[in-house]
């Protein structure tokens, strides 16, 4: 999929919630707004420098689905964003990266003082958020999110610079770091949205499987895609130690001798050949299966939904997610 097609694919896919979206934009100025220069010098990078706004769409597709969710929503919808963003930039700051979306990163232009500083306050302005809901069972899910995130980058961090076979230490870290997170926003859209019971939980399950295709297909991404589309150098999860899932298969299945050219390529953090050993071994492909595994069950999870522009949206997105090159 081209850089455009995605776009024009995103653009189909939020239609329905192309108001709240709009609307979350607003809110988050708002919200953000500081009167210190300095700290809305730091604010509006981070407004400058968003992302897709995936999470946030997806919580108000689910609230959709469930009946609507007036203003609670959109400090829902918020407070998944700004965690989502805080937690990129720590992650920067641990990964020592200078570029994301095309643009220097918080701990690049500022030092890791700041950028982690910055991220806690986007951190703390979301729970704040999440408090104005009066809603404890959304709120107790996304913190319960944040706990997962939390314990994922501290498995990441034991096992980096590691090479494993273990796909369990893999899939852990990527429901902990990116899949709870979309599980809560999809969850809590149901429950603000006025959903009980069973839609909650086969909701929060969607977000869940979607979340780790969407990550599988990233880390797969990282190490095939152009620079200049993805927005930041790519093999960086190599060369930050991170073990995903086309390195564990293509260690596993490879013999003793190429699985010691493959750790020292991973060591040393020498993309092209290791691209190449991980195409010719089907590694690549691999990854890719197992994503679109994950995405078929979430999709199966959307079969019970009554029909509507809001579960085609749901459905589209997750198409998107194993189909996009950035």
């Amino acid at each position: 999929m081209t850089l455009v097609a995605a776009d024009a694919a995103l653009a189909s896919a939020y239609a329905p919630v192309r108001e709240d979206l709009d609307r979350l934009q607003h809110l988050l100025h708002q919200e953000l707004a500081a009167h210190d220069p300095f700290l809305m010098e730091l604010v509006s990078h981070v407004l400058q420098t968003r992302g897709k706004m995936v999470r946030p769409a997806l919580a108000f597709l689910c609230a959709r689905v469930a009946g609507g969710g007036g203003a609670h929503r959109d400090l829902l919808a918020a407070a998944v964003e700004l965690i989502h963003v805080a937690s990129l930039i720590h992650d920067d700051v641990i990964d020592e990266a200078d570029r994301r979306r095309g643009h220097a990163t918080p701990n690049a232009r500022w030092g890791n003082h700041v950028a982690v500083l910055l991220g806690d306050y986007l951190f703390s302005k979301a729970f704040h958020l999440l408090s104005r809901t009066g809603r404890d069972d959304v709120a107790s899910r996304v913190a319960f999110a944040t706990v997962r995130m939390s314990q994922a980058e501290l498995l990441q961090i034991k096992y980096g610079n590691t090479p494993h076979t273990d796909e369990s230490i893999y899939f852990a870290i990527v429901e902990g770091k990116t899949a709870q997170l979309v599980s809560s926003a999809c969850a809590g859209g149901a429950l603000v949205g006025g959903a009980e019971g069973e839609l909650v939980e086969r909701l929060g399950a969607f977000g869940l499987h979607w979340g780790v295709a969407f990550q599988i297909t990233d880390d797969t991404l990282d190490l095939t895609s152009d620079p200049e589309v993805l927005g930041k150098p790519i093999g960086s999860d190599v060369r930050g130690g991170k073990v995903t899932l086309p390195l564990i298969h293509a260690l596993r299945t490879a013999d003793e001798a190429g699985r010691r050219r493959l750790e020292a390529w991973i060591r040393s953090g020498d993309l092209e050949p290791l691209r190449q050993a991980l195409e010719a071994s089907g590694s690549l492909a691999y990854a890719l299966e197992v994503a679109r595994q994950h995405a078929h069950r979430a999709l199966q999870l959307l079969d019970t939904l009554p029909p509507g522009p809001e579960r085609d949206s749901l459905a589209a997105l997750t198409e998107f997610v194993v189909s996009r090159r950035h």
